[in-house]
């Protein structure tokens, strides 16, 4: 094989960065009016089932019911349409950016929707929900789906992080994903240049990977070597640089805070950038080895002229956009990046990390360390007593394998709770509810999850009672991953406050019936927040255990950010009440934009 020389290097197409952008702001608008459409459609199929919204708790629901399958295949319509479409029409881009074909925008836009019709059967079928769903879930994709956002639920990544064969599973598993997504790469090219079927595209695609292996893998290491060059280049130049130099500088508080918004802005707009352009510069990369190993040359590429005019004008308009921003926000600082919020800090499983999870010692924990709130598991026992526990099995926590359900409190207090703080040291008993309610009373309040299979009617009315009967009503939460129990006790019990459990949801949220959702960190936007408030309710996300994360959301409105991390959440609270500009800033940007 020819040795390649740097013809096909995609510096030289820089040029086209005007025209990339242009693309992806015309194909993002179309398919958000196309997926708005859709998104319509599904609503008015949930009305007309009598439902505001489908949620993580529905999924029974959601496979039994000719309506819930019905709303699932306009969301895989969805799915398949954005998918391929984008991709297809990044590559007939990459394809006329590098020939300086000239065609127009519209001309590439219509090949790509008719290429749709390549992926209508089974096969292709599963080369969309392979890209579009598979490489979000794992954290690979690269903005070719609108499920980019989308991702395991905290509470799974945080089951598979305590589990060593699990973490060793997952590891493999995203290789595997990774290989198999290199070697049929160029399948999208077959399909749309050559018209070859699917399945011929693929083995099209793994002849010429597995033929020119070595080049192709050299090739894809240089590219996201250079990639990230450009991305420490982004980071290190709009914000941590400038950064610091203004932190040397004696400036008046007003243009220090002007500055710092400025950078902040642009620094934010830089990666937005980024991301816009990584994928078309990614498909013409893949675009240049397709034809390369196709005809086993160099490709004769055009890098076609800058237009100098045009991009300096575009950069002006940005600039004079960030000053303008700047000083309005230097002007309204307080308006628009507050000091503090009122959130409340949850301690997950009654201490978070401060101690063994949900034990008396846990939750006393809680308390010293001025929690606003503790979190709680129950379930009932054989005889029918209330237990405080998470897993439905024993063995993690005490060592013996035992179903909480299936054992009588007697002999669940046989048990000691492994010491993870001090494991020289005799654990805790698994507690009662009664002992938790004990020490919570007057000192903390409590979220109470009903958890499992024994979260029936019968559990709502002893827990109920037993909260009733110590006056703590209006310290408690009863909270549930399920939303017909949730109902329940809205109608029956409506003088306790309650708060459903969602991980993923469709429609409109905030008109289900409780008092408080609870939100996977990834479901939850400034716009959901502020829907759900306008209806009455408050709001809180779940398990947010970064540093990052929970500066994000302690200077966000949400009303409850429950966390394992109890003593970081608060000292970082603590730290925003009094103000540190230049953490309100990135925060208060990343919320809004």
């Amino acid at each position: 094989m020819k040795s390649r020389n740097k013809e096909d290097s995609l510096i030289k197409f820089f040029h086209a960065i005007p025209d990339l952008l242009i693309y992806q702001v015309i194909t993002k608008g179309l398919l958000f009016v196309l997926v708005y459409l859709l998104k319509q459609a599904a609503l008015w199929y949930l009305y007309q089932m009598g439902r505001s919204a489908i949620t993580s708790g529905d999924l029974p629901y959601i496979l039994r019911s000719p309506q819930g399958w019905g709303v699932l295949v306009i969301g895989l319509l969805a799915l398949l349409i954005y998918t391929v479409f984008d991709i297809n029409a990044m590559f007939l881009l990459s394809d006329n950016v590098l020939h300086q074909r000239k065609k127009p925008w519209w001309s590439i836009l219509k090949e790509a929707f008719v290429s749709l019709r390549y992926f209508t059967h089974p096969q292709g079928f599963f080369v969309t929900l392979y890209m579009g769903l598979l490489g979000p879930l794992i954290g690979t994709a690269a903005g070719i789906s609108f499920m980019v956002g989308f991702s395991a639920p905290n509470f799974i990544l945080n089951y598979i992080s305590d589990n060593l064969w699990l973490r060793v599973l997952v590891f493999f598993g995203v290789i595997l994903y990774l290989f198999v997504m290199g070697i049929y790469i160029f399948t999208i090219l077959y399909v749309i240049f050559k018209r070859q079927k699917i399945n011929v595209g693929m083995k099209s695609s793994r002849y010429q990977v597995t033929a020119h292996w070595k080049d192709f893998l050299s090739s894809m290491v240089g590219f996201f070597l250079w990639a990230g060059g450009i991305f420490l280049l982004v980071e290190v130049g709009t914000y941590f640089l400038p950064m610091a130099l203004l932190s040397l500088l004696p400036l008046p508080l007003f243009w220090a805070r002007a500055l710092q918004i400025f950078f902040t802005a642009a620094f934010l707009l830089g990666n937005y950038l980024y991301v816009l352009l990584f994928c078309p510069f990614l498909a013409m990369k893949i675009t240049v080895l397709y034809e390369y190993y196709e005809n086993l040359q160099t490709p004769v590429v055009f890098p076609g002229k800058e237009n100098v005019k045009r991009n300096r004008l575009a950069a002006a308009g940005l600039a004079v956009a960030l000053v303008v921003i700047s000083l309005l926000g230097a002007w309204n600082f307080d308006t628009f990046f507050p000091v503090g919020h009122s959130a409340r800090i949850v301690a997950h499983r009654a201490g978070g990390n401060l101690t063994t999870e949900n034990t008396v010692s846990a939750l006393k924990e809680a308390i010293r360390y001025g929690a606003d709130v503790a979190e709680i598991d129950v379930q009932r026992t054989a005889d029918g007593e209330y237990i405080v526990c998470h897993d439905k099995d024993l063995e993690k926590l005490t060592g013996v394998a035992g179903d909480p359900k299936k054992l009588t409190l007697a002999k669940i207090k046989e048990y000691r709770i492994k010491n993870t703080a001090r494991p020289w040291e005799e654990g805790d008993e698994i507690p009662t509810l009664e002992e938790m309610l004990d020490v919570a009373e007057g000192n903390i309040d409590l979220f109470i999850e009903l958890k499992g299979k024994t979260a029936d009617e019968q559990m709502v009315k002893d827990v109920y009672e037993m909260v009733r009967e110590r006056n703590m009503l209006s310290q408690c939460v009863f909270i549930c991953f399920s939303y017909g129990t949730v109902e329940y006790i809205e109608d029956t019990y409506p003088d306790v406050e309650t708060g459903y459990l969602v991980y993923f949801s469709f429609g409109n949220l905030e008109d289900l019936n409780c008092d408080d959702l609870f939100v996977e960190t990834e479901c939850l936007s400034a716009g959901e927040i502020d829907r759900i408030h306008e209806n009455g309710k408050k709001v809180g996300v779940w398990t947010v255990n970064a540093t990052s994360d929970l500066n994000l959301w302690l200077l966000s409105d949400v009303d409850y950010i429950v966390t394992d991390e109890v003593r970081g959440a608060l000292a970082l609270k603590r730290i925003l009440y009094h103000g540190d500009d230049s953490e309100r800033i990135l925060s208060g940007l990343s919320l809004r934009f």
